[in-house]
C-alpha cells in the first residue's frame, strides 16, 4: 500500500476524531449555557424588581386594593410592629401576625385586634417613587436569610448605618446578596434608634412577592 495513502488515511482519522470530540465538549459546554440562560429566561419573564416595587407605590398612592392584592404573597402577609424608642407609657403591644392580605380595607389599613390599625398609606407617606433608578440602594447583612422579620430591626439598623438617606428618612432600596430578598424603606436613624417603615419583598418560583410590612416606631 502507498505510504502516502497510509499517511492521509490516519490523518483524516485524527482529524475526525479530533473533530468529534471538540463537537462532544462544545455539545456540553452549549447544554450549560442553555440551561444557564433557561434560568435567567425563567427570572426574566417574571415582572421586574422595579417593576414590582413601581406597583406597590401606584397601589399605595391610589389604594388600589385589586393591584395591592396581586403583589402580596396570597398565603398572608407578615406585619411586624416593634417599638424600638421604647413604649412611651403604653403605646400598646409589639405585634408580629401573618395576616390574611385580603383584610385589608379600602383606607389601606389593617385592622388589628386591640390594636391601632396597620396604616399603609401612613407608614409610606413619601411615595409615590418619582424614579426607581435614582433610589439610593444598600445591601442586606447575610443575617436577614434566618431571621424572622420580628428579628430584623436591627439587622435594619446595621444595614442602613451612615447612610444619608436615613438623615431625612428619604426612601431606599435594600436587597439581599442573594437577591431572595428587596425591601423598600423610609426610616431615619435618630438618637441612634431606626425608626419607620419597610416594605419586604422576596423572590419565590420567580415571582417577587410582597410578604411582610415592618413598622418600627
Amino acid at each position: 500500500m502507498n505510504i502516502h495513502f497510509i499517511l492521509t488515511l490516519v490523518i483524516i482519522f485524527f482529524t475526525s476524531d479530533s473533530d468529534a470530540l471538540f463537537t462532544s465538549a462544545s455539545n456540553v459546554e452549549a447544554k450549560g449555557a442553555t440551561e444557564e440562560q433557561t434560568k435567567k429566561i425563567a427570572t426574566n419573564n417574571s415582572p421586574s424588581v422595579e417593576s414590582v416595587i413601581n406597583s406597590f407605590s401606584t397601589a399605595i398612592t391610589k389604594k388600589d386594593v385589586g393591584l395591592f392584592l396581586t403583589l402580596a404573597d396570597p398565603s398572608g402577609l407578615y406585619l411586624v410592629r416593634s417599638f424600638t424608642s421604647g413604649n412611651l407609657g403604653g403605646r400598646g403591644s409589639s405585634l408580629s401576625q401573618k395576616i390574611n392580605v385580603n383584610k385589608i380595607d379600602k383606607e389601606f389599613t389593617f385592622p388589628v385586634k386591640e390594636q391601632t390599625p396597620f396604616d399603609l398609606s401612613g407608614l409610606f407617606s413619601s411615595l409615590p417613587i418619582k424614579s426607581f433608578k435614582a433610589l439610593p440602594s444598600r445591601t442586606l447583612l447575610p443575617e436577614v436569610e434566618t431571621a424572622h422579620y420580628d428579628q430584623w430591626a436591627p439587622l435594619l439598623k446595621k444595614s442602613l448605618a451612615n447612610t444619608p438617606a436615613v438623615v431625612e428618612g428619604d426612601p431606599i432600596i435594600l436587597s439581599s446578596s442573594t437577591s431572595r430578598y428587596w425591601v423598600y424603606g423610609e426610616a431615619q436613624i435618630i438618637d441612634d434608634i431606626l425608626v419607620g417603615g419597610f416594605a419586604v419583598f422576596s423572590l419565590q418560583n420567580n415571582k417577587l412577592s410582597l410578604v411582610a410590612i415592618i413598622e418600627l416606631l
